[in-house]
């Protein structure tokens, strides 16, 4: 976890706001099989399985899920290859109301050994859990408005983002791989009718989902145990300030001069991506960010925020980590983006 402490003093650390919302193991290990299948068959309600090859069970609506795969023989069920276990540390700590609150790193933590406390997992056998899906983000409240931000996130490089729910305008995604999947949202306005979450309106959550090992190891994570190493998260945090600076959202309430007329219409962009030379795109939308103001630059914005979540915890005198950033994506607030 980020922990930036003044002085060495533990009770003033600080924990830096990069969410671990939710996971996805792979495990093998034929002792923690019986155990987990145990704990299902007592405390989970058996679910139909994606198919004929698996026996599934969750608990917590989907939130816990553990999906047995079979080993057959001549026919006959003589045990379990490995189990899928899917679990929501972040819904785990609000009770499983919900997950729109900031969860730090130390928070997370406290939240996954209470989990595999709970499955009679031990400690010693993290290394054991291997992490085939992880998705992380951050939650940033801007005083732009979120449902203009929202609507103005438009493209992951040059795959176009979805809403993939019409009843849910304010929730996007997009396949930035086959692996890899980027989610924007208006995580405020999905709790908007229970305020007895303290949820700000206008929070905004940026994520990153990802799928498989070989993008999941480039953050550091192979097994659980790898989430307690406190520098994952210096990569974790990386990873969605590099996501994010390959976004593009469009300004839509604002057309002051011809050029901005037309390339805040998603048409234009289109036209764009059909350029065989990729580097059009990337030209166009670093035009189309000159043109506009910092303050009408959304995604500058974000940007700033985003950076602000780590750099306020830079600034604490005798920190005893450093935080790792590339400094070459980093503009100075106030600069033209």
């Amino acid at each position: 976890m980020f922990k930036i402490c003044e002085g060495g003093n533990l009770s003033r650390c600080k924990d830096m706001e990069i969410m671990l919302d939710n996971l996805k193991l792979s495990i093998d290990d034929q002792g923690i099989i019986q155990r987990l299948l145990c704990f299902a068959e007592k405390e989970m309600t058996p679910r139909k399985p994606q198919n004929n090859n698996y026996v599934c069970y969750s608990k917590f609506g989907a939130l816990m899920r553990f999906d047995f795969r079979k080993s057959i023989e001549n026919g006959i069920l003589i045990g379990f290859r490995h189990v899928e276990v899917s679990i929501s540390p972040h819904y785990h700590f609000n009770d499983y109301l919900h997950n729109g609150n900031d969860f730090t790193p130390l928070k997370c933590l406290k939240s996954l050994t209470s989990i595999f406390s709970i499955l009679n997992i031990k400690k010693s056998e993290f290394d054991l859990l291997k992490v085939v899906n992880i998705e992380y983000g951050l939650n940033i409240i801007s005083t732009a408005d979120i449902k203009n931000i929202i609507q103005g996130i438009s493209f992951h490089k040059r795959t176009p983002f979805i809403v993939p729910d019409v009843s849910k305008p304010y929730f996007k995604i997009t396949n930035a791989t086959k692996y890899k999947q980027i989610k924007a949202y208006a995580k405020g306005l999905q709790f908007i009718d229970y305020p007895e979450f303290g949820i700000d309106p206008n929070t905004f959550r940026f994520e990153v989902k990802s799928k498989q090992s070989k993008c999941i190891t480039k953050t550091g994570i192979k097994t659980v145990e790898d989430l307690f190493n406190e520098k994952v998260y210096d990569g974790l945090f990386q990873s969605v300030l590099d996501e994010w600076e390959n976004i593009l959202v469009l300004n839509n309430c604002l057309q002051n001069t011809q050029y901005l007329k037309y390339a805040a219409q998603e048409d234009f962009w289109k036209k764009v991506m059909d350029d065989k030379h990729r580097i059009k795109f990337i030209r166009e939308r670093e035009k189309y960010y000159r043109e506009l103001t910092v303050k009408n630059n959304f995604h500058h914005q974000i940007k700033l925020l985003i950076i602000d979540k780590v750099t306020s915890f830079q600034n604490v005198t005798n920190s005893t980590q450093k935080i790792l950033m590339d400094r070459r994506k980093v503009k100075i607030r106030g600069e033209p983006p």
